[in-house]
């Protein structure tokens, strides 16, 4: 069987990605394969090594939701960020280089190709822990981008 062609999530979250280590954030690898010395941007979780870490997820539609007539679509995209040890110190400045790197950014086309109209930070949650006592934080964004599809001009 024949994979599907890369969708749109897949090029907003990878194009993130990159913009993230662009911006100075961390380190991505479309690969995922990294050194205990490097900052992981990873799509979906949170990988058990490095200790610090960037995981992307798109997870909903923001207020705004999918046009019917237009290709405007609001996405909801979650940042959730692993310092190395017991100091949330450092989960906040992983979570404040991504804030650094999209909240405001506007009028941009991502490294892939989508076309973010604008970004905002929505939510920031309390510090967690994982199994390994590592210290997480997620914050979430809402992204208004221009997504084609076939019944949208």
């Amino acid at each position: 069987m024949t994979p599907p062609p890369q969708g749109w999530t897949r090029l907003l979250l990878s194009g993130l990605g990159q913009l993230l280590e662009d911006e100075g954030a961390g380190d991505w690898n479309p690969e995922g394969i990294y050194t205990p010395e490097q900052t992981a941007i990873t799509l979906g979780g949170l990988p058990t090594a490095p200790d610090l870490a960037i995981a992307i997820a798109a997870y909903g539609l923001g207020q705004a939701g999918d046009d019917i007539e237009q290709t405007d679509s609001s996405v909801l995209v979650q940042f959730r960020v692993r310092g190395g040890g017991s100091d949330p110190r450092v989960a906040d400045d992983l979570a404040d280089a991504v804030f650094n790197a999209v909240h405001g950014l506007s009028e941009y086309r991502l490294s892939t190709g989508v076309f973010v109209l604008l970004a905002e930070r929505r939510i920031i949650t309390p510090h967690t822990r994982d199994g390994s006592g590592r210290v997480e934080r997620a914050d979430s964004y809402e992204l208004r981008c221009v997504r084609p599809s076939p019944h949208r001009p």
